[in-house]
């Protein structure tokens, strides 16, 4: 089976079965058994056209005779994942995506399937005229003051951003390019901002608008942007096994150089190939999760819950930071691969299964984390699908269960101990808002910080963190 054979089962099977599209490439790739480039290949694939899929239907809405919706299910992700490789995946030679396309469509037995898909494709190739470096993203803080005005300065901030360009014909690449078309593809950004950039930057409408209404144009425009960039690889050095210098001497002997200052792994291959990773001298955590443990303000000794523990990084971290850790999870499974990440990285965690809004255990924790279930939008990059699974009325919909297990983490803290809440979400309800709405409930509690990081230019993920303090 071909690279592209292979992403095309694993979107198609994804749909039909509702699951996502990781676990069955993980999966499929495990049974075909594709040399490297043909997994990469695969891979990037697979995640780029569930990424892009709202401005891929926006393309080709612009040049089918059969809207997206109305083709059948193999042709809609077969001309999906051509039209990924046109626009985003530039080093695939065009006439080996339209041969291929041609070729699957032809192999699904309806009589003109392979005309029409070679007809679409071959109209799109040529419409596309070049692809231009877009320059520099900034840096996007967000706006609150443009709450009222955004219609207004949406047209500003984009003009901003890709000065000079045709903006209702390009589509923004996430490697600091433009694909410019001969013909609109989108909406105009005068006259119905959000659809714009909802169908130019592939993200819901009424993400778009929610976004666009707390933080303005310009930070908005960032988020949305680095939903769409394919997350870089952060590694976090395990300081009971080297250094930062001595992790970023050990990966150049392994051929991977990286910034020590700023350890972020361009690997293509599996990490777990890597010696260094698995004697455990480093582990994989994203910059945001990476401030959230340091935001419990460790100090030697002490004893410190984790109450939604899996995948086990932040426990890790804390425990790093000598804590005597335990690491709790309701799942058995997820709790026996966090006992092989600790044994390789050295942690000594104390792990339990149980459920966090019912932990069995009594206040003498001197600091308790709630890493909270959520609606995951600060990690689009890396959910790829969250942003078409999620509706509006989803949003907030989790919040009982936060409610719940923040409660819980509080009833097991000593008093004068702490409470560290995170998500990796970026909406208020489950943030900001519900931490002060269960300290207004609470007696003695105290909101001594909050981080919030937004993702943009500096971030490819963000996310929420607050520490509560419990009077003594």
């Amino acid at each position: 089976m071909s690279a592209r054979a292979l992403a095309l089962r694993v979107l198609r099977g994804a749909e039909s079965a509702g699951e996502y599209a990781a676990e069955g490439l993980d999966r499929e790739l495990d049974l075909a058994g594709l040399p490297g480039p043909d997994r990469a290949l695969a891979t990037a694939l697979v995640y780029a056209t569930v990424r892009h899929r709202g401005t891929i239907d926006g393309v080709l809405g612009a040049f089918s005779s059969i809207p997206v919706d109305k083709m059948d299910d193999a042709m809609r992700w077969i001309l999906r994942t051509a039209v990924c490789q046109l626009v985003f995946l530039e080093r695939v030679p065009a006439y080996a995506v339209l041969n291929e396309a041609t070729e699957l469509a032809k192999s699904t037995g309806h009589g003109r399937a392979g005309a029409f898909a070679t007809g679409v494709l071959r109209a799109i190739q040529r419409a596309l005229l070049e692809f231009r470096p877009d320059g520099a993203a900034r840096k996007a803080e967000p706006v609150p003051a443009e709450e009222e005005t955004w219609p207004r300065t949406v047209p500003r901030a984009v003009e901003e951003r890709w000065p000079g360009l045709p903006h209702r014909r390009i589509i923004p690449v996430p490697a600091g390019r433009v694909a410019i078309f001969d013909r609109d593809l989108w909406p105009d950004p005068v006259l119905d901002p959000p659809a714009y950039l909802s169908r130019a930057l592939s993200h819901p409408g009424w993400l778009v608008r929610r976004w666009l209404a707390r933080w303005g144009s310009r930070a908005t425009i960032a988020a949305l942007e680095a939903g769409n960039r394919h997350p870089e690889l952060s590694i976090r050095a395990n300081p009971l096994r080297c250094t930062v210098a001595g992790l970023a001497a050990r990966l150049k002997q392994e051929g991977i150089d990286i910034d020590p200052g700023l350890p972020r792994l361009r690997h293509a291959g599996p990490i777990a190939a890597l010696a260094s990773f698995r004697d455990g001298w480093f582990s994989v955590q994203d910059e945001a999760a990476q401030a959230v443990a340091p935001l419990m303000q460790v100090r030697a000794g002490e004893r410190i819950a984790d109450l939604c523990a899996a995948p086990g990084g932040k426990s890790a971290q804390l425990a790093e930071l000598g804590a005597n850790v335990l690491a709790a999870d309701s799942d058995p499974g997820k709790v026996h691969a966090m006992r092989a990440s600790f044994v390789r990285t050295g942690a000594g965690v104390t792990l339990l299964t149980a459920d966090a809004k019912h932990p069995p255990l009594r206040p003498v924790f001197d600091g308790v984390l709630v890493d909270a279930p959520c609606s995951n939008t600060g990690v689009l990059s890396r959910r790829v699908e969250a942003r078409w699974r999620l509706r509006e009325r989803d949003v907030g919909a989790l919040g009982p269960i936060q409610r719940s297990i923040l409660r819980a983490a509080l009833g097991v803290v000593k008093p004068g101990g702490r409470v560290v809440y995170s998500t990796c979400s970026v909406e208020d309800e489950e943030n900001a808002r519900l931490v002060r709405e269960v300290i207004r409930e609470g007696n003695g509690l105290k909101l001594e910080e909050e981080l919030t990081i937004l993702p943009g230019a500096e971030h490819t993920c963000g996310g929420y963190a607050a520490r509560i303090r419990l009077r003594g």
